[in-house]
């Protein structure tokens, strides 16, 4: 006899009421599905609070990884300090669902998004990010006449070649600008360590990490010696989020993927392959010639990001076993002599955890095989 799994209440994001799946095993799910693994999920949440813990780092988890005010909330219980977001859409997903302490780690360019995030303001304390004069003052325009004072983050490059003031100079500048606009205040510093996924050894992490820290340290000792010393040193980046946490006179982390971990911080090391707590669920549905198996799930469940190798996911209980291939629907496993029947599902642990989470509806929640609950990605597709 099947049992009612909860399902996630959609008007109310914190709390559960019960639903009408009679399902008890992931195998009784239609495909392709997005799994989470709950023991390793809460394993995961705690050990990245325990690192920022121990030395004293304030932990502002990305919750663009997995989209979820349930997750959110659990890395607030585990101790987190508040949540960080991307866009306003994510902003708003989680101010709805009670969140009430963000920063949207990203620079917000143009008058729409302003008006969105003015009542935003009277409901959550918010910060922002800047790395232009220009983005500066479009803000300040907005703002400046409302009576309210948005805080604003200076973003460095510490190496990753995006977004960021390249220098000292640049990022005094922007200070200065932020400090003397209405409507504004500087509240801080911010770096993201995206080079740190081309470091392949913990030694090279080590090193990519101490130079992140170093690097956003060194501005915040030259603007606090124009008496503009930075309140908050935030830094991100799953992969090195140990070795510049470690170094004293960071503030703050933000990293994102850790949640669940994914092939690609496997390949990195930063996770344990058994540690990672995030795959889709596929079906066999083409055995066409022998060593060639075709899954039901495509880019369109798995994401087309090519973020671990050339390939598109690993099969979970075969390692090494990659989708080489995909279309929109199909993922292409060749070259394999597996012992899968056309109907019989597999687990798929996808390159890039945050992008897959981006393409489905809803998380099934996973606990020692049995389906536990069902919980919205309530952020997904919110990238304005």
């Amino acid at each position: 006899m099947g049992r009612c799994i909860l399902i996630f209440d959609h008007a109310n994001p914190l709390w559960h009421s019960p639903g009408e799946i009679p399902v008890t095993t992931i195998h009784q799910l239609d495909t392709p599905a997005l799994l989470v693994d709950l023991p390793r999920l809460r394993r995961n949440i705690a050990g990245m609070q325990a690192l920022c813990d121990r030395n004293g780092v304030s932990l502002r988890p990305h919750t663009k990884t997995h989209k979820s005010p349930v997750i959110a909330r659990m890395q607030l219980e585990a101790g987190a300090r508040g949540i960080t977001v991307a866009k306003v859409g994510e902003a708003e997903v989680m101010i709805a669902a009670g969140f009430d302490d963000l920063f949207i780690a990203y620079p917000l360019i143009g008058e729409a998004k302003y008006r969105r995030l003015l009542p935003l303001l009277e409901r959550a304390r918010l910060a922002v990010a800047a790395d232009s004069l220009e983005g500066v003052a479009m803000m300040s325009a907005f703002f400046g006449t409302l009576g309210v004072k948005l805080p604003v983050l200076v973003e460095v490059d510490t190496g990753f070649r995006r977004t960021g003031a390249s220098n000292s100079e640049e990022a005094l500048a922007l200070a200065r600008a932020i400090d003397q606009a209405p409507g504004l205040f500087f509240a801080g510093l911010m770096e993201f360590g995206g080079h740190a996924y081309n470091a392949c050894s913990e030694e090279d992490r080590r090193t990519v990490g101490h130079a992140e820290a170093a690097t956003l340290l060194n501005v915040a000792s030259r603007l606090a010696d124009a008496d503009l010393s930075p309140n908050i040193i935030s830094t991100g980046s799953t992969p090195s989020m140990p070795f510049v946490a470690e170094v004293a006179g960071v503030t703050e982390a933000r990293p994102g993927v850790y949640v669940f971990g994914d092939l690609k911080q496997a390949e990195l090391g930063t996770v344990l392959r058994e540690e990672c707590a995030l795959t889709v669920l596929a079906t066999v549905v083409s055995i066409p010639v022998p060593g060639r198996y075709i899954l039901d799930s495509g880019t369109k469940s798995l994401s087309s990001d090519h973020y671990a190798s050339w390939t598109y996911g690993e099969l979970k209980d075969y390692p090494g076993v990659k989708i080489s291939r995909a279309s929109e629907e199909h993922g292409i496993i060749e070259g394999s002599d597996l012992p899968l029947r056309i109907g019989d599902k597999v687990e798929v642990l996808p390159n890039h955890a945050c992008a897959t989470c981006n393409m489905h509806d809803e998380l099934y929640v996973v606990e020692n095989g049995d389906l536990v609950d069902v919980w919205p990605v309530l952020g997904r597709g919110k990238f304005r």
